[in-house]
């Protein structure tokens, strides 16, 4: 895991993701915490919270959210935004202490995806589990081994924005189970023009193995969906929410 895998893409990535349906992910969230006795206007943590889109919307419904990132780039842009009622913290989400213990940790978008190894992911969930209160859930999504090999593995995406262009290349090595994003982005700015590069990887995890890590982070009860629903993961989910409770 690479904070420096966002700089360039960290300014734009805003506009690059206007497509993510924010207000119905929130709601599912919502849902997620009601049904797992999460109180409102309690204290949640998002980790690898980006651009800060949904620790502000869940600060807008009365949760007191602080949102940890490791790239100092993303924060600054969240910052940008920030209406006052979520505190940032730049952090490793392998190895971050909260000033006092949360009801509910929450990581979107992936985000512990970009741990690469079975050993980061464990410590990922640790430090979670160190910081949560008594019954406090740890909420997460991972995309799945069956979207990077059969929705994205070899494609490329590309677009004009104006003042940027970008091509996305996409490669998933299955003996590995590391996908690699490669961003080139043709950019101008101030009057300049310039080429910058950025590659990111993630990792797709596996029931054995996510199950591994909860119970060596101390964690007593688990369970897994298929992204936006309260169905059991399917063969073809190209997304899944995973729920650890103390």
């Amino acid at each position: 895991m690479s904070q420096n895998q966002y700089n360039y893409f960290a300014s734009v990535y805003d506009r690059m993701m206007d497509n993510i349906p924010y207000e119905n992910w929130k709601q599912y969230l919502l849902e997620m915490l009601y049904k797992y006795g999460v109180p409102p206007c309690t204290d949640i943590t998002e980790l690898g919270c980006g651009t800060g889109v949904m620790t502000r919307l869940l600060a807008n419904d009365g949760f007191n959210m602080t949102g940890i990132d490791i790239s100092e780039e993303m924060l600054n842009v969240a910052k940008e935004k920030n209406i006052g009622n979520v505190a940032y913290m730049k952090a490793d989400m392998r190895d971050f202490t909260l000033e006092h213990k949360q009801d509910a940790i929450i990581s979107i978008c992936d985000s512990m995806n970009y741990l690469l190894t079975e050993d980061d992911f464990t410590k990922a969930c640790k430090c979670a589990y160190n910081n949560l209160s008594d019954n406090g859930v740890f909420i997460f999504d991972l995309k799945t081994e069956y979207f990077y090999k059969y929705e994205l593995d070899g494609r490329k995406f590309s677009e004009d924005m104006g003042d940027f262009s970008y091509v996305w290349r996409n490669k998933y090595d299955e003996k590995s189970h590391i996908h690699k994003y490669h961003l080139l982005f043709d950019c101008n700015e101030s009057g300049k023009h310039e080429i910058k590069e950025e590659l990111h990887r993630q990792r797709s995890y596996f029931a054995g193995q996510i199950k591994e890590a909860a119970l060596k982070a101390g964690f007593k009860h688990g369970a897994a969906y298929d992204a936006f629903t309260f169905e059991k993961p399917k063969k073809r989910s190209e997304r899944i929410y995973i729920v650890f409770r103390k």
